[in-house]
């Protein structure tokens, strides 16, 4: 278990950096510190896969970043508003991730404030790694595969576009419940969805992926894929989604 540091010497430690990054102002961390007392976070703490100036962190990305946390007792994850972006808020996010769980998906969403959400932790590999590391066992690497491909259809069905999974390497992650999607900055309810679209080109499409796919799975011939997915565009019927399994051999 990460240490954890209680909120009111956060400022005084490492950690207290990311809750007012890149760009540090006293006056807006001590602001953020009382959004975090107002909302219930007990503790923070570094750790994670991805390292920003040494430090490992729960995720990074261009809106915010992710650090561990106590909330209530249990262990979140929380995401940060970063102090260089043009978002003015949490709040949109927040209503994205609010949507995608109410039809299932996501990490729960607890709670959220003007520079924070906080929500459930969801530990495990991105999948883009843990294919790598799986090779060995192909059935299990297909019924993940499978997997995403029925989150991405229900998002597309939610009217939701995630808008990243044309680079979903690291937006799966796989638990030992099973598949998770993450990390909701950049969906939209404007855009017409392209969730399950995105999402095979980039297992099925991206040369590089689809190389190392091909050792345990039979990649789809590309024509036929790409009319299947046409046809499924803007109609995410069952029938039509239906064809796009049988076309990537799932």
């Amino acid at each position: 278990m990460n240490k954890y540091i209680p909120l009111g010497e956060t400022l005084d430690n490492k950690v207290g950096e990311f809750l007012c990054w890149p760009q540090y102002e006293e006056k807006r961390a001590k602001n953020r510190m009382s959004q975090l007392e107002k909302l219930g976070v007990e503790a923070v703490a570094i750790g994670g896969p991805h390292v920003v100036l040494g430090t490992p962190i729960l995720g990074k990305g261009h809106t915010g970043v992710v650090l561990r946390a106590l909330y209530r007792g249990q262990e979140v994850a929380l995401k940060v508003l970063r102090t260089d972006t043009n978002r003015q808020s949490m709040r949109r996010e927040a209503g994205f991730l609010s949507h995608a769980n109410e039809h299932g998906l996501g990490p729960e969403m607890f709670c959220f404030s003007h520079d924070f959400i906080v929500m459930e932790l969801i530990q495990g590999e991105y999948f883009g790694e843990w294919v790598r590391d799986n090779l060995d066992n192909p059935s299990i690497v297909r019924a993940h595969i499978r997997e995403i491909l029925d989150i991405s259809w229900r998002l597309d069905r939610s009217g939701l576009d995630h808008g990243e999974l044309n680079r979903i390497r690291r937006h799966y992650i796989v638990t030992e419940e099973g598949i998770r999607i993450i990390d909701f900055e950049s969906s939209s309810f404007e855009r017409t969805p392209s969730n399950l679209t995105s999402t095979v080109q980039s297992i099925f499409l991206n040369h590089r992926f689809a190389t190392l796919l091909k050792k345990v799975h039979s990649i789809p011939n590309k024509k036929e894929l790409i009319g299947a997915v046409r046809e499924y565009k803007g109609n995410f019927s069952q029938e039509e989604y239906d064809r796009v399994l049988r076309v990537c051999n799932l």
